[in-house]
């Protein structure tokens, strides 16, 4: 929409009151009244204060020396709401406004937000997925045969640079990875070698802490079998083209690395991926999708064992998982009709012809 503002360029009252907001607890306790957020929580509502900053900045209304909460009326935020409806998804509206309020009730939670959270929960009633997600979900073997495909055709690859073929077969393995093992992407970005990927009496396990999981259940799984030698492929030959044969200081240990050699961002990652799945399937598919993909799969596959999904995506409730069962329901019902469809189609035909 405009351009973003690093915290470190926000006016000063804002970032003392971000700071203040997100300081840590002491020995005794204490901390910000949003001391509580994750980290990526915290990354998605300075986010959203940050689009609402930038919006603020291109209008020429960003004052410095404004108390943050001063700044925020009524009659703007409609306005910014409805320049964003003009040019952004609903749900992405509603994800800014939601940073904007949250940032809100822990850098002036003396102000009366009411209002600013009746225009959120109505934002939220009226937001519909932008594009079709049924549609767009594939299969985990054709997922699969994707990733391996880009991983060939790096190997196999006489032309083009040495970093470009690393970043292929680092994107086909990545592809693989998150179909086998349905990780959030901000946890598969995160991956350190020696913390988060570490190989246990010649077999490779990729463990993550209960305070890096959004269910805060600690995550212990074995790495797939069938991609482990496509993992050595990777960390012995391709990660040190990216790394640009020198490692960079925090980036020696990040598993995935970007062509720039440093650690890929969870937005990169999931911009990598749509925009492979979206060459290859002609309709993209986000990472998060991945997970739905493997949930409708299963149901459909095999209804009576469904409770398997919630096992398989790490849900806290079952009620997320029969969402995907009645997603495969939904699928299979249309499929079921279409048939029908070619089937009296040829019957017309043949009624035809005699």
């Amino acid at each position: 929409m405009n351009r973003r503002l690093p915290i470190a360029d926000w006016p000063a009252r804002d970032r003392e009151l971000w700071d203040k907001a997100v300081e840590p607890r002491g020995l005794f306790g204490g901390g910000g009244a949003g001391v509580h957020w994750s980290a990526a929580t915290r990354v998605i509502v300075a986010c959203g204060y940050n689009a609402w900053l930038s919006w603020l900045a291109a209008k020429g209304l960003l004052d410095p020396d404004m108390e943050p909460a001063d700044r925020v009326t009524r009659e703007r935020v409609e306005a910014y709401v409805l320049e964003m409806q003009a040019k952004r998804a609903p749900y992405t509206v509603l994800a800014r406004v939601q940073g904007l309020h949250d940032a809100l009730r822990v850098m002036a939670p003396e102000s009366n937000w009411k209002w600013l959270a009746q225009i959120r929960w109505s934002l939220k009633a009226q937001a519909r997925p932008a594009r079709d997600k049924l549609s767009r979900l594939k299969q985990p073997e054709d997922l699969i045969a994707l990733g391996k495909r880009l991983m060939d055709e790096a190997e196999a690859a006489t032309e083009g640079s040495a970093r470009r073929r690393a970043v292929r077969y680092r994107d086909g393995l990545i592809i693989c990875l998150l179909t086998y093992r349905l990780m959030r992407r901000k946890n598969l970005a995160m991956m350190r070698l020696g913390r988060h990927l570490m190989k246990v009496g010649g077999s490779w396990r990729i463990v993550f802490a209960a305070e890096e999981i959004k269910t805060r259940r600690r995550y212990d799984a074995a790495f797939p079998a069938a991609l482990a030698p496509r993992l050595e492929r990777y960390l012995d030959t391709y990660r040190p083209v990216l790394l640009q044969g020198e490692p960079k200081d925090g980036n020696s240990d990040a598993v995935w690395v970007s062509e720039d050699g440093i650690q890929l961002t969870y937005e990169a990652v999931a911009y990598q991926i749509v925009n492979r799945t979206g060459r290859e399937f002609g309709r993209s598919l986000s990472p998060h999708l991945f997970r739905d993909c493997a949930a409708t799969a299963v149901a459909i596959d095999n209804p009576k064992h469904i409770g398997d999904a919630s096992l398989i995506l790490g849900h806290a409730e079952h009620r997320t998982t029969e969402r995907h069962y009645n997603h495969a329901r939904s699928l299979e019902a249309s499929r079921r009709y279409a048939s029908m469809l070619v089937s009296l189609r040829e019957g017309l035909k043949g009624n035809g012809d005699r």
